[in-house]
Formats: C-alpha cells, structure tokens, sequence
C-alpha cells in the first residue's frame, strides 16, 4: 500500500506542476459545464434536447483519450529527465507502477462519466438510458486511456512528439461521432468498428434505442478490443523499458 500511496503523491505532483496538463483537466470540466448552462436554457426545448444524447456520448468518448494523456505526459516526462532510470532501480517494480497507473485509470475512467453525466442531466433531465447502462458503455471506452498513455509513452520521446501522437488517436477515437450524420443502412457503418472507441458509440446507440441485446453485443466487443490492444500496448512499452536499460 505505501508503494501504491507513493506513486499516486508522484503521478499528482507531476499533474500539478505541469500547465499543459492543468488546463488539460480544466477543459474537461469548462466542457461540462457548458453543456449544463446550454441545459438550463434550453431543457423544454424539444429540438434541443434531442441532441442531448449526442451531447453525452461525445463528452464520454472524448475522456478517456484525453485522461489518457496525462499519464502519457507523465511517463515521457519521466524519460526525458532520467526518472525513468532512477525508478528502475526503486524499491517500486515497473510492473507495480504500471499497473496502479492503469487500475487508477479505468477507476477514475468508470466513474467520471457517471458524474459528468448526472451533473449535466441536472439541468436537461433527459438521460436517454439508465445508469447501469451509462456504466457498461463507459467500460467499452474506459481503456482507451491507458491505451493511450502506453503509446504515447512508448513512441514519444517529447512532449512535442507526444502531443503530435496525441491528435492522431484522437482523430481515431472520435471518428465514431460521425455515426450521428450518416444514414442507418449506410454499408460503410461498420468500418468505425475498428475505431477503439466505435463498439462504444454503437452501444450507446443501441440502449438509446433500447435494442438491449445488441447495445452489451457492442459493449462487450469494445471491452474486448481495447483489452486487446491494451495487452499489446503493455508487451511493447514493457519491450522499451528494456530497450532503455
């Protein structure tokens, strides 16, 4: 337990110090709270609220990437000053500092959009699906965030590179949104499937839809994909550290 105490006071140090990240988790809440006033004006509006589901998919899928980030940050940080080296030799074992980066992460990934949400429906009181449901489509997008940490940490070694790798995955991972302008029979839908973040939306859909069985069909295909790469991701930055050593 002191070990894990000791690289969660590292990892919130180096949050706090670094500006990019700061402002990185202020946009998340700036977001949310703009779609909470958009709500306050525009609740018995029926238009409007018909975008509401679109609203909250879209400030779910962007989080994880965006958590995901920060940790990336962290760990290409660590690289570029020598940390990295010096945890090499810590009583702490890589293995241990992975893994608690990455349980912390999809913790904090699973409850966010729980908050999020219900702090937006505040106003719009129109959650279009349950929160058990809300639960299982965030689990398809949850990983996404040590995905993207572990890349960003694997193939960057600055913060420029990492930013730049950044936008790439995020042109991945909400390329999924566009599902909301295209046609139900259009062939080509089933091409964001192999988006990390394309199983989730169409879950989300589908509970909007209350098509149940498909909806946890999707979830759990978007669970198991980004298991995959997560497994992937872990085996090469795993083959890094070595590489370092």
């Amino acid at each position: 337990m002191r070990a894990i105490a000791s690289i969660i006071d590292l990892d919130l140090k180096g949050i706090m110090r670094d500006g990019v990240m700061l402002i990185n988790i202020g946009m998340s809440l700036v977001v949310v709270a703009i779609i909470a006033v958009v709500g306050i004006y525009n609740h018995d509006n029926p238009e409007m609220v018909a975008w509401f589901p679109f609203l909250i998919v879209m400030s779910v899928m962007t989080g994880p990437g965006g958590f995901g980030f920060l940790f990336g940050l962290l760990m290409v940080d660590e690289k570029d000053t020598g940390v990295r080296n010096v945890l090499a030799v810590a009583p702490i074992q890589p293995s241990v500092m992975l893994a608690t980066r990455t349980l912390l992460m999809i913790a904090y990934l699973l409850a966010w959009p729980l908050l999020t949400v219900a702090a937006m429906n505040v106003t719009w009181q129109a959650l279009p699906i349950t929160y058990t449901e809300l639960l299982l489509v965030a689990a398809s997008f949850a990983l996404i965030g040590p995905v993207t940490a572990l890349a960003v940490a694997s193939y960057a070694s600055n913060k420029v590179e990492a930013l730049a790798l950044f936008k790439f995955i995020s042109f991945l991972t909400i390329a999924p949104l566009a599902l909301k302008f295209i046609p139900g029979d259009a062939w080509y839908r089933s091409l964001f499937l192999l988006s990390p973040s394309g199983p989730g939306y169409m879950a989300f859909d589908a509970f909007v839809d209350h098509r149940t069985f498909r909806a946890v069909m999707f979830a759990m295909i978007g669970i198991t994909y980004n298991l995959v790469l997560l497994a992937v991701c872990i085996r090469y930055y795993q083959s890094t550290l070595h590489k370092t050593d």
